[in-house]
């Protein structure tokens, strides 16, 4: 009788984690819906070649859970106005878009996947100009500037919409715009890929941002209870990660007085 309740919860123990141990049965392909730009060196699925961090990230987390990964790259607004019916993870996402977003559901949101450092990129000439002063900002179409939405209403600027980050930091450079909001390290990847180092800076006392990249699904918590796990269980392999890719956690010397 010992042997046959043995053999039992032996059997009751298997099936559990046949069940729940990566994932439930039928997780098999995974659809993330990801940003359809070159958001190098955070990701960059412009074109039929993937890559950056999160890219390498989630083949990581695919390896691990045995799942099979399928991105689908989207326009901006796109991405997270359909999210909800045609795929199930969304790349980046973080609760306070929600209340700017057409199409507000109650998502479920991973842990920190990395840090947005939401610089506004001006002409070196231009470092120490003031909010009274600036009039116009370029930002990627579909983004959502926070902080600068926030301060509009005090302020003259006008915001001037862009497809990518080479068309905004361009529009700076030619001088159509006192500056632009792009993230701190595709900034400066942007810069050592034209050689054009020190020609943009961070706006000393425009508005910066520190945020992290989540991940989000409408209705797979059990994908995101996963990557969660996953970020904990590998989290030195994560750390090395955002070393390869130059990642920082917050804005560097000399930038970080804004």
């Amino acid at each position: 009788m010992r042997q046959q309740s043995l053999w039992f919860i032996a059997f009751v123990t298997v099936l559990c984690w046949c069940s729940s141990g990566v994932l439930a049965a039928g997780t098999t392909k995974v659809r993330v819906g990801v940003e359809q730009i070159d958001y190098y060196p955070h990701f960059d699925f412009s074109s039929a070649t993937p890559r950056g961090y999160f890219y390498e990230l989630m083949q990581l987390f695919a390896k691990e859970t045995g799942i099979e990964l399928q991105f689908v790259p989207l326009p901006v607004k796109r991405l997270y106005q359909e999210a909800e019916d045609s795929v199930d993870l969304v790349y980046p996402d973080n609760p306070r878009w929600q209340k700017y977003m057409v199409v507000n559901l109650q998502k479920h949101f991973s842990n920190p996947v990395e840090m947005n450092l939401g610089t506004t990129m001006v002409l070196a000439a231009k470092r120490d100009i003031t909010l009274p002063r600036f009039r116009s900002l370029a930002i990627i179409h579909g983004f959502t500037p926070t902080r600068w939405i926030e301060l509009q209403g005090q302020n003259r600027y006008k915001f001037v919409e862009v497809a990518d980050v080479d068309s905004a930091l361009g529009l700076v450079l030619k001088g159509r715009v006192d500056g632009a909001l792009v993230e701190y390290h595709v900034a400066q990847d942007f810069m050592a890929k034209h050689q054009l180092q020190g020609t943009l800076v961070v706006g000393s006392q425009l508005p910066y941002t520190e945020f992290p990249f989540l991940l989000s699904s409408y209705n797979r918590p059990d994908l995101i209870n996963a990557f969660n796990q996953f970020l904990e269980k590998h989290a030195a392999q994560v750390a090395q990660l955002q070393r390869k890719y130059h990642l920082f956690q917050e804005l560097p010397e000399p930038h970080r007085a804004n």
